[in-house]
């Protein structure tokens, strides 16, 4: 689907900006079949919790869509073979990596035909609901939360797959939370996302 981008380089009192934020929830509503809450992508919620329509309408007025969600994959559109040979920003998967002081230095999901649709297959798995009626948290967008409590607070492999194993059997039983650290790296391989991790600063000075 042929997303409508102009409305986001305008002024956001603009009324050609809230037009357009106004017809992408409106359309967004209509396409997913006119569910209570969809995915917020704006700077401060990254796709990475559900909202009232109107509210997120507000989010993006007051707050401004997220600079690094490019391709809207979480809201119906699909990329074109050109994007997929370039660089791709899930959004997601880059404030997964913003959040745990990582740098993205790699991003491959392949070429031709079979790697798309792998690829497509592999998203639509991480934006299934976290469990049956769940309207705030996908597969993936959990696992971001957790994963970036357990940068922030310095948690061990072994403490973090202790805490996945509990949430995941508090959990409704039909919840698709990962159970340990070992699935959720298979779970980033899929994507091919590689990092590598850097140091900084303890006062917060800026890295040059």
């Amino acid at each position: 689907m042929l997303m409508n981008k102009d409305w986001i380089n305008h002024n956001r009192a603009t009324s050609e900006y809230m037009d357009g934020a106004w017809n992408f929830v409106k359309t967004i509503e209509r396409n997913k079949d006119h569910p209570k809450k969809i995915l917020c992508p704006c700077k401060n919620c990254v796709n990475l919790s559900h909202q009232y329509v109107d509210d997120v309408y507000e989010h993006l007025v007051i707050k401004g869509m997220d600079p690094t969600y490019r391709i809207w994959v979480h809201h119906g559109e699909q990329p074109i073979q050109s994007q997929m040979e370039g660089e791709f920003d899930l959004g997601d998967g880059y404030n997964l990596y913003m959040a745990a002081d990582m740098d993205v230095v790699n991003m491959d999901i392949g070429s031709g035909e079979g790697s798309e649709k792998e690829f497509n297959r592999n998203l639509h798995d991480a934006s299934t609901s976290l469990y049956e009626g769940c309207m705030k948290y996908t597969k993936l967008s959990a696992i971001v939360a957790l994963y970036k409590l357990k940068n922030v607070n310095g948690w061990s492999d072994r403490s973090f797959t202790s805490l996945l194993e509990l949430l995941h059997d508090v959990l409704p039983e039909n919840n698709v939370l990962l159970n340990s650290m070992y699935s959720v790296k298979r779970f980033f391989s899929r994507f091919d996302w590689r990092y590598e991790k850097i140091d900084a600063c303890p006062n917060d000075c800026c890295l040059f």
